[in-house]
């Protein structure tokens, strides 16, 4: 009689306990962690997210923030009858976003490019102002480069310069307009989204990049899209649109070198000395590899980690 009460004793005990560890939450999956109070992200960064099993947005090791920009499609480049567009847009054409991907949120701060690299490549440069919170100027393009692989070594996530067309995807942010706001032709509302020559440029003590993330956003929370300064991209500049890729991978053949042999690389964005027409999704530039200005800078991509469904 004693000896089934003991059994029937550890049944009970082994049913509440499995109870109890049915009943303990899991540790949560990255794709169900707390979106972070400064990401603004979509329903479909947040679907996506969840999908793929990462997170919508994060922010790494060293302060740099990213949101997710999902997989698709977009017609990358201005229409025909796009007001104030130019030839080097064209032709319009479909380009798939094959895989999601990470894009700061932010254009890369002199903050930022100090703590991780050391030096401070600004100072004494015409038109700078030495602000942790400005966007880091008179870098060229292998300086970011070496940033973006300096970042890598730090925390292991694979970080670069955005090709051109993971760039004008995530600043139309879905939609086909000449601003990531709308089409807006005589940019009445462009000043709210961007530093350019009618917002800053022509107060003479302004003359110099501003605090990033001040402006608006675009749909998914990425920051100075047009504006501020111009963002360097990973590819070689090419004249137009004229035998592009059809998805997203850094057009780099066929782009003839400079007279010192480097290539010249792609420009997006507009800056704070730009026109409206200069700072429209579609615009785009071409700069030499290795210089460096002071209305030229950069922001990051970074790929999902190998693991992601």
């Amino acid at each position: 009689m004693h000896k089934t009460r003991l059994v029937g004793l550890a049944v009970f005990c082994c049913f509440v306990g499995c109870l109890a560890a049915a009943a303990k939450p899991k540790p949560a999956s990255p794709a169900d962690a707390k979106i972070p109070s400064w990401a603004k992200v979509s329903k479909a960064q947040i679907a996506e997210a969840k999908k793929l099993g990462v997170p919508v947005a994060f922010e790494n090791a060293s302060g740099l923030k990213f949101v997710l920009a999902p997989a698709g499609e977009f017609m990358m480049g201005s229409p025909d009858d796009e007001p104030g567009s130019y030839k080097e847009e064209k032709p319009q054409h479909k380009v798939k976003i094959r895989k999601a991907f990470y894009i700061s949120i932010h254009q890369t701060t002199q903050g930022q490019w100090r703590a991780l690299m050391g030096t401070k490549p600004w100072l004494g440069k015409a038109s700078t102002k030495d602000d942790p919170l400005n966007a880091v100027t008179n870098v060229c393009w292998n300086d970011a480069m070496a940033f973006c692989a300096k970042l890598g070594k730090k925390d292991g996530g694979s970080y670069g310069l955005p090709s051109e067309a993971q760039w004008e995807y995530a600043c139309r942010a879905g939609t086909t307009t000449r601003y990531c706001y709308g089409d807006d032709p005589e940019a009445k509302k462009l000043g709210q989204y961007a530093w350019y020559l009618d917002a800053g440029w022509n107060i003479e003590s302004e003359r110099h990049t501003h605090h990033v993330g001040v402006k608006k956003p675009n749909n998914w929370g990425v920051h100075d899209m047009h504006g501020n300064v111009w963002e360097l991209c990973a590819d070689a500049q090419h004249s137009n649109f004229e035998g592009a890729p059809s998805d997203d991978r850094p057009w780099m053949k066929g782009s003839v070198p400079n007279k010192d042999g480097a290539l010249a690389r792609v420009l997006r964005g507009g800056g704070l000395r730009s026109t409206d027409r200069r700072t429209r999704s579609a615009s785009r530039y071409s700069y030499p590899q290795t210089a460096s200005s002071y209305y030229v800078g950069f922001r990051v991509s970074c790929a999902l980690p190998a693991k992601a469904k």
